[in-house]
Protein backbone atom coordinates (compact mmCIF):
# COMPACT_ATOMS: atom_id res chain seq x y z
CA UNK A 1 0.00 0.00 0.00
CA UNK A 2 1.28 3.46 -0.93
CA UNK A 3 3.29 5.19 0.21
CA UNK A 4 6.25 2.98 0.99
CA UNK A 5 7.74 3.59 4.44
CA UNK A 6 11.46 4.23 3.97
CA UNK A 7 13.45 4.44 7.19
CA UNK A 8 15.97 7.24 6.77
CA UNK A 9 19.33 5.99 8.07
CA UNK A 10 17.31 3.30 9.83
CA UNK A 11 14.98 4.12 12.73
CA UNK A 12 17.14 7.18 13.31
CA UNK A 13 14.61 9.28 15.21
CA UNK A 14 15.16 7.04 18.24
CA UNK A 15 18.38 5.10 17.61
CA UNK A 16 21.82 6.23 16.42
CA UNK A 17 21.72 6.80 12.67
CA UNK A 18 23.26 4.34 10.21
CA UNK A 19 23.93 1.68 12.85
CA UNK A 20 22.99 -1.98 12.84
CA UNK A 21 20.71 -1.27 15.81
CA UNK A 22 18.81 1.42 13.85
CA UNK A 23 18.46 -0.98 10.91
CA UNK A 24 17.28 -3.88 13.09
CA UNK A 25 14.68 -1.70 14.82
CA UNK A 26 13.38 -0.49 11.45
CA UNK A 27 13.10 -4.08 10.23
CA UNK A 28 11.18 -5.03 13.39
CA UNK A 29 8.64 -2.28 12.64
CA UNK A 30 7.98 -3.77 9.22
CA UNK A 31 9.27 -0.94 7.02
CA UNK A 32 9.22 -1.28 3.24
CA UNK A 33 12.69 0.14 2.75
CA UNK A 34 15.77 1.48 4.48
CA UNK A 35 17.92 4.34 3.23
CA UNK A 36 21.56 4.61 4.18
CA UNK A 37 24.73 6.37 3.07
CA UNK A 38 27.93 4.70 1.94
CA UNK A 39 31.53 5.94 2.03
CA UNK A 40 34.81 4.13 1.38
CA UNK A 41 37.64 3.67 3.87
CA UNK A 42 41.29 4.27 3.04
CA UNK A 43 41.77 0.53 2.52
CA UNK A 44 38.78 0.19 0.21
CA UNK A 45 35.87 -1.02 2.36
CA UNK A 46 32.35 0.39 1.87
CA UNK A 47 31.06 1.54 5.27
CA UNK A 48 27.75 3.06 6.38
CA UNK A 49 28.12 6.70 7.42
CA UNK A 50 26.55 9.93 6.17
CA UNK A 51 29.26 12.54 6.67
CA UNK A 52 32.61 12.87 4.95
CA UNK A 53 34.18 12.83 8.42
CA UNK A 54 33.56 10.77 11.54
CA UNK A 55 33.52 13.89 13.76
CA UNK A 56 29.76 14.39 14.22
CA UNK A 57 28.64 10.83 14.85
CA UNK A 58 31.59 9.20 16.65
CA UNK A 59 34.13 9.82 19.40
CA UNK A 60 36.87 10.19 16.78
CA UNK A 61 38.03 12.72 14.24
CA UNK A 62 39.10 12.61 10.61
CA UNK A 63 37.88 11.91 7.10
CA UNK A 64 36.45 8.46 6.44
CA UNK A 65 38.64 8.18 3.36
CA UNK A 66 41.78 8.79 5.45
CA UNK A 67 41.00 6.01 7.94
CA UNK A 68 41.46 2.25 7.51
CA UNK A 69 38.67 -0.15 8.46
CA UNK A 70 40.48 -1.25 11.66
CA UNK A 71 40.72 2.41 12.71
CA UNK A 72 37.05 2.97 11.84
CA UNK A 73 36.11 -0.04 13.97
CA UNK A 74 37.86 1.47 16.99
CA UNK A 75 35.36 4.34 17.00
CA UNK A 76 32.17 4.48 19.04
CA UNK A 77 29.24 5.68 16.94
CA UNK A 78 26.63 5.33 19.66
CA UNK A 79 27.96 7.35 22.57
CA UNK A 80 26.99 10.75 21.14
CA UNK A 81 23.34 9.62 21.19
CA UNK A 82 23.45 8.59 24.84
CA UNK A 83 25.28 6.30 27.24
CA UNK A 84 22.77 3.53 26.56
CA UNK A 85 24.14 3.30 23.01
CA UNK A 86 27.81 3.12 23.98
CA UNK A 87 29.75 0.54 22.01
CA UNK A 88 27.94 0.73 18.68
CA UNK A 89 30.27 0.60 15.68
CA UNK A 90 30.17 1.99 12.14
CA UNK A 91 28.99 -0.99 10.06
CA UNK A 92 30.40 -2.20 6.78
CA UNK A 93 28.00 -2.61 3.87
CA UNK A 94 28.33 -6.37 4.21
CA UNK A 95 27.38 -6.25 7.89
CA UNK A 96 24.34 -4.12 7.11
CA UNK A 97 23.16 -6.53 4.42
CA UNK A 98 23.32 -9.40 6.90
CA UNK A 99 20.86 -7.78 9.33
CA UNK A 100 18.44 -6.39 6.74
CA UNK A 101 16.37 -9.10 5.02
CA UNK A 102 16.00 -9.21 1.24
CA UNK A 103 12.32 -8.25 1.42
CA UNK A 104 13.32 -4.78 2.69
CA UNK A 105 14.27 -2.60 -0.27
CA UNK A 106 17.55 -0.73 0.06
CA UNK A 107 17.94 2.93 -0.91
CA UNK A 108 21.71 3.17 -1.25
CA UNK A 109 22.82 6.79 -1.20
CA UNK A 110 26.23 7.68 -2.61
CA UNK A 111 26.96 11.38 -2.10
CA UNK A 112 30.13 11.53 -4.16
CA UNK A 113 29.55 13.15 -7.54
CA UNK A 114 32.17 10.89 -9.11
CA UNK A 115 33.70 7.87 -7.38
CA UNK A 116 33.81 4.84 -9.72
CA UNK A 117 35.81 2.70 -7.30
CA UNK A 118 33.25 3.08 -4.52
CA UNK A 119 30.43 2.22 -6.91
CA UNK A 120 32.28 -0.86 -8.15
CA UNK A 121 32.93 -2.02 -4.58
CA UNK A 122 29.29 -1.55 -3.58
CA UNK A 123 27.94 -3.49 -6.55
CA UNK A 124 30.51 -6.25 -5.96
CA UNK A 125 29.39 -6.67 -2.33
CA UNK A 126 25.73 -6.76 -3.44
CA UNK A 127 26.56 -9.49 -5.95
CA UNK A 128 28.50 -11.49 -3.36
CA UNK A 129 25.60 -11.25 -0.92
CA UNK A 130 23.10 -12.09 -3.71
CA UNK A 131 21.08 -8.94 -3.08
CA UNK A 132 18.71 -7.73 -5.78
CA UNK A 133 16.13 -5.62 -3.92
CA UNK A 134 17.90 -2.27 -4.03
CA UNK A 135 18.36 0.93 -5.99
CA UNK A 136 21.21 3.38 -6.17
CA UNK A 137 20.59 7.02 -5.24
CA UNK A 138 23.38 8.64 -7.25
CA UNK A 139 24.33 11.72 -9.22
CA UNK A 140 23.97 11.80 -13.04
CA UNK A 141 27.75 11.51 -13.50
CA UNK A 142 27.69 8.11 -11.78
CA UNK A 143 24.78 6.67 -13.76
CA UNK A 144 26.74 5.53 -16.87
CA UNK A 145 29.29 3.79 -14.63
CA UNK A 146 26.56 1.97 -12.71
CA UNK A 147 24.85 0.84 -15.92
CA UNK A 148 28.12 -0.34 -17.44
CA UNK A 149 28.68 -2.59 -14.42
CA UNK A 150 25.03 -3.69 -14.16
CA UNK A 151 22.73 -2.69 -17.06
CA UNK A 152 19.66 -3.74 -15.04
CA UNK A 153 20.42 -1.66 -11.95
CA UNK A 154 17.59 0.54 -10.65
CA UNK A 155 18.49 4.18 -10.12
CA UNK A 156 17.09 7.12 -8.20
CA UNK A 157 18.40 10.28 -9.85
CA UNK A 158 19.93 12.64 -7.29
CA UNK A 159 20.83 15.38 -9.77
CA UNK A 160 18.90 18.66 -9.92
CA UNK A 161 16.93 17.98 -6.73
CA UNK A 162 16.62 21.62 -5.73
CA UNK A 163 14.87 22.65 -8.98
CA UNK A 164 11.85 20.34 -9.03
CA UNK A 165 10.54 20.85 -12.56
CA UNK A 166 14.01 20.64 -14.07
CA UNK A 167 14.62 17.59 -11.87
CA UNK A 168 11.57 15.75 -13.23
CA UNK A 169 12.65 16.32 -16.84
CA UNK A 170 16.25 15.38 -16.06
CA UNK A 171 15.09 12.11 -14.46
CA UNK A 172 13.03 11.28 -17.55
CA UNK A 173 15.93 12.02 -19.91
CA UNK A 174 18.27 9.87 -17.83
CA UNK A 175 15.69 7.03 -17.89
CA UNK A 176 15.85 6.63 -14.11
CA UNK A 177 13.12 4.71 -12.31
CA UNK A 178 12.94 7.08 -9.32
CA UNK A 179 13.41 10.61 -8.15
CA UNK A 180 13.50 11.97 -4.61
CA UNK A 181 11.98 15.40 -4.08
CA UNK A 182 14.00 17.48 -1.62
CA UNK A 183 11.33 19.05 0.57
CA UNK A 184 13.62 21.42 2.56
CA UNK A 185 14.07 23.43 -0.67
CA UNK A 186 10.46 23.72 -1.92
CA UNK A 187 6.86 22.72 -1.41
CA UNK A 188 6.03 19.51 -3.26
CA UNK A 189 2.77 19.90 -5.16
CA UNK A 190 0.20 17.55 -6.66
CA UNK A 191 1.20 18.88 -10.10
CA UNK A 192 4.81 17.83 -9.58
CA UNK A 193 3.79 14.34 -8.48
CA UNK A 194 1.36 14.03 -11.39
CA UNK A 195 4.02 15.10 -13.91
CA UNK A 196 6.55 12.60 -12.60
CA UNK A 197 3.93 9.86 -12.64
CA UNK A 198 3.04 10.73 -16.24
CA UNK A 199 6.59 9.66 -17.13
CA UNK A 200 6.30 6.46 -15.11
CA UNK A 201 8.68 7.76 -12.43
CA UNK A 202 8.40 6.48 -8.85
CA UNK A 203 8.23 9.46 -6.48
CA UNK A 204 10.12 9.48 -3.18
CA UNK A 205 10.05 12.49 -0.88
CA UNK A 206 12.76 13.44 1.56
CA UNK A 207 11.49 13.85 4.23
CA UNK A 208 8.52 13.81 6.64
CA UNK A 209 8.88 13.61 10.42
CA UNK A 210 5.54 15.09 11.54
CA UNK A 211 2.02 13.72 11.19
CA UNK A 212 1.07 16.87 9.30
CA UNK A 213 3.75 16.38 6.66
CA UNK A 214 3.16 12.65 6.40
CA UNK A 215 -0.58 13.15 5.85
CA UNK A 216 0.13 15.84 3.26
CA UNK A 217 2.36 13.56 1.19
CA UNK A 218 -0.05 10.66 1.51
CA UNK A 219 -2.79 12.93 0.09
CA UNK A 220 -0.49 14.00 -2.76
CA UNK A 221 -0.11 10.38 -3.79
CA UNK A 222 3.66 10.07 -3.50
CA UNK A 223 5.08 6.55 -3.73
CA UNK A 224 7.63 6.58 -0.91
CA UNK A 225 8.34 8.74 2.14
CA UNK A 226 11.72 8.91 3.84
CA UNK A 227 11.34 9.44 7.57
CA UNK A 228 13.33 9.26 10.77
CA UNK A 229 10.14 8.09 12.52
CA UNK A 230 8.88 5.13 10.52
CA UNK A 231 6.75 3.99 13.45
CA UNK A 232 4.62 7.13 13.13
CA UNK A 233 4.16 6.72 9.37
CA UNK A 234 3.21 3.04 9.73
CA UNK A 235 0.53 3.95 12.28
CA UNK A 236 -0.85 6.69 10.02
CA UNK A 237 -1.09 4.29 7.10
CA UNK A 238 -2.94 1.76 9.26
CA UNK A 239 -5.55 4.39 10.12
Amino acid sequence: MKPEVIAHRGFSGIYPENTLLAFQKAVELGVDGIEFDIKMTKDGYPVIIHDETVDRTTDGRGKVGDLTLPKIKELDTGIRSGKQFTGLKIPTLQEALRVIPEKVELNLHIHEVYHPELLEKILAVLREEKRNNFYLAISPSMIPIARKINPEVKICNMGSQRQPWEYIEETRKLACQRLQFFTPSYEVTAEMVKKAHSYGIFVNVFFADTREDMCKYIRLGVDGILTNYPDMLILLKEK
